[in-house]
């Protein structure tokens, strides 16, 4: 049977609404909304299935059913199905947001996106919908759902004894602390201000603290119930926003504990639609976006850069107008995405330390690729390196945004290849406006 996880269902609930202006006004949506767990929930109850994704559901369960604890492993299954759906999404739209991807389609929403004119205020579901969230180039609601998800899995499990739960109580706690913790990061990085359940709008800074609370509380139930996989996966997310806080000396120790060559991926699949690479669908297969100029034929000392393969397909996209160039690091809807590496790792290192320690950390990752090795003791010259490094080795991986606010880099301004201005004051992302004003 295949548990893999495949998004959220709704769960009765009251119709009450709250409207507080200038707070997290949509608490009382998010608080309905992230009673939700994966099509798995029900699929675990049937029998005779071929598979978790082959069944059709119905669309509400009593609340009840969640806090059963033989449900314990439901909940953290959809928590990492709603988080790796968002994570596509991000990568994809944030990609265009940045100067991974251009428009290469006809449709407004994408013409907008790639120029930073948020049309988010609605906040549609984008490639994750459920029966609330619908639309398209929409992240925040996504990661807001997966987020809530694995805070409601952790609350829910940390309610029951170990002896009460068919599964290793710290596993489960382990897993349900990591995607939220994810999920908390990219909110962090990506958008301007942002709201945490009922809480006032915070900062970026304090959506990274409430991050590093979670990736802690991961790295210790992972540690206590012998998890070293997503130990090490929660320790390179803490160095990520231990990084992004200032905490140097603290991202290196964790990034330094991470072993040579760890991968943790998101998983994808092709059994429904919200379960595809996001990357795949929206570059190879729909040809809606086109990989940025600044991202094709890289090479080193005039060797072929294999970080970074994309390919010219000889043809425009959908627009009829763009010339068609689609990444290689994602070869199917089924691939699976890094989510967390020793290679960020090394780049972690890299930025914190400088010096020789960065040069050092760059030709741990030129030698894993079979690269020319970079030499240089001129500061300056080392961090404008790491820049680059970090551009090309976490190429679509959902980087580039936080990258880019956090060491200054320019955005694009001017017009881009169809004419369009961009809006030069957007960097960051707005905050739906959805969430002041209950929409």
């Amino acid at each position: 049977m295949d548990t893999r996880p495949n998004g959220a269902i709704q769960t009765e609930r009251s119709s009450k609404k709250g409207f507080k202006m200038g707070t997290a006004t949509r608490a009382d949506r998010w608080a309905r909304a992230i009673r939700g767990v994966g099509v798995a929930l029900i699929a675990l109850l049937l029998v005779g299935c071929d598979g978790l994704l082959d069944v059709d559901l119905p669309t509400n369960v009593p609340e009840g059913v969640l806090t059963d604890p033989a449900m314990a492993s439901t909940l953290v299954l959809s928590a990492q199905g709603d988080f790796e759906c968002a994570l596509g999404e991000y990568i994809h739209s944030f990609g265009a947001w940045t100067d991974e991807l251009i428009s290469a389609g006809g449709w407004l929403d994408t013409n907008a996106w790639v120029v930073r004119r948020s049309h988010d205020a609605d906040g549609g579901g984008g490639n994750c919908p459920t029966t609330l969230f619908r639309g398209n180039y929409n992240v925040y609601q996504p990661l807001q759902l997966a987020r809530g998800q694995g805070e409601r899995a952790y609350g829910i499990i940390s309610e029951h004894a170990p002896g009460e739960l068919p599964e290793d109580r710290e596993d489960l706690l382990a897993r349900a602390a990591f995607y939220s913790a994810y999920a908390t990061t990219h909110l962090g990085e990506a958008f301007c201000e942002m709201a945490l359940d009922e809480g006032p709008i915070i900062s970026p800074a304090e959506a990274l603290a409430a991050a590093e609370a979670r990736f802690s509380d991961a790295i210790d139930h992972a540690q206590a119930a012998g998890n070293t996989e997503v130990m090490h996966a929660a320790q390179v997310g803490r160095a990520r926003v231990r990084l992004g806080m200032g905490d140097g000396a603290g991202a290196v120790a964790d990034a330094s504990a991470v072993p040579e060559g760890f991968v943790f991926y998101a998983t994808y699949s092709t059994s429904v639609a919200r379960r595809s690479n996001h990357v795949y669908l929206n570059n190879n297969a729909n040809e809606a976006v086109s990989v940025d100029p600044r991202y094709r034929n890289l090479e080193i000392d005039g060797v072929p850069d294999p970080r970074v393969p994309v390919r010219d397909t000889e043809g425009n996209g959908i627009d009829g107008t763009t010339p068609m160039w689609v990444q290689e690091k994602y070869t199917s809807l089924g691939d699976d995405i890094p989510l967390a590496t020793w290679q960020e790792a090394q780049l972690i290192i890299a930025e914190a330390q400088g010096g020789q320690a960065a040069v050092d950390a760059i030709n741990r990752l030129r030698q894993a690729a079979e690269l020319p090795l970079f030499e240089s003791s001129d500061e300056a010259e080392i961090r404008a390196e790491m820049i680059e490094e970090r551009r090309r080795e976490l190429f679509l991986q959902g980087n580039r945004i936080g990258d880019m606010l956090r060491l200054g880099l320019p955005f694009d301004t001017g017009s881009d290849h169809k004419g369009q201005a961009y809006v030069e004051d957007a960097t960051c992302m707005p905050l739906p406006v959805a969430e002041t004003q209950n929409m």
